[in-house]
């Protein structure tokens, strides 16, 4: 993001969750009554960011340096695996959700839906010329560490809030607490998880979109259009999100600005100019 862009951002976020902060539970007992589109969001809305994050690994396998053969046969088994485990991790945890969300779905879902997305991501990387090689392994590096730091911090900072899922209380008046307070239960519990939206913070990822014109012909000048399917995608799976009674809308809220947080951190090391003029083996 650019810095006037990121203000704007970042400004809007806070403002919504200073409103969020005083309307939760209103809100979510107003529309979390779980509607089809909403179903459908919670499915596909973390296909993109393991995706995006399949192609990091298999622009790695691609750009993978072959001057020594050892560190070619280990290069290509690293991201290999990697290429193997996320794209399959994107499958299953598709196929649950469809199995949560439809009956009699079979297992053979996360097989098909784990070849689709490791299929997207040889394509994307594919799309890259040779001559990029230095841009595709930056984005490689900076695709992977933003997936790691948002499993590790959502996952940490859930297991440290243990907010209540809105879906899961029974005397939501008196089981409600608000977003700034930690209520410790001893350990991670999905029932509480609600804080922050990990489904919001993995929508979020695909942010990624915005580093691939300058290594992708194709997608240049396509920047704002770019721009604009990102802050759409993050917008409507967040909502989805408490129309399913999943979250509250400050969860969601955190859940994009934290995660976009992480990229502009790693974006802004690994792109800085500096960085840009190193060689990536």
């Amino acid at each position: 993001m650019e810095k006037k862009e990121r203000r704007i951002v970042f400004a809007a976020g806070l403002a919504l969750l200073l409103i969020f902060t005083f309307t939760d539970l209103q809100i979510s007992m107003a529309i979390a009554k779980k509607p089809a589109w909403a179903r459908v969001f919670e499915v596909v809305g973390e296909i993109p960011f393991t995706t995006l994050t399949a192609a990091a690994c298999a622009l790695l396998f691609r750009f993978r340096t072959r001057k020594n053969t050892a560190l070619n046969v280990l290069a290509a088994a690293g991201s290999g695996l990697l290429f193997a485990a996320i794209a399959a991790m994107g499958g299953f945890m598709t196929y649950n959700y469809l199995r949560e969300n439809l009956a009699h779905v079979s297992p053979v879902w996360a097989a098909v839906i784990g070849l689709a997305i490791a299929a997207l991501g040889i394509w994307i990387a594919r799309s890259v010329p040779e001559e990029n090689r230095a841009l595709a392994l930056k984005y490689a590096a900076t695709a992977l560490l933003y997936f790691l730091l948002v499993i590790l911090i959502m996952n940490s900072v859930k297991t440290v809030w243990s907010r209540m899922r809105f879906r899961e209380m029974t005397d939501p008046v008196n089981e409600f607490t608000r977003w700034y307070q930690i209520v410790p239960r001893g350990g991670f519990n999905n029932i509480y998880a609600s804080f922050p939206s990990g489904h919001s913070m993995n929508s979020a990822g695909v942010i990624l979109l915005m580093l691939l014109p300058p290594m992708i012909p194709a997608l240049k000048g396509k920047e704002k259009l770019l721009h604009v399917i990102v802050y759409i995608w993050c917008a409507v799976v967040g909502i989805s999100r408490v129309f399913m009674g999943a979250h509250f809308s400050s969860d969601v809220t955190v859940g994009v600005l934290l995660s976009l947080a992480i990229f502009e951190v790693l974006r802004s090391i690994l792109y800085r100019k500096k960085a840009q003029e190193r060689t990536f083996l």
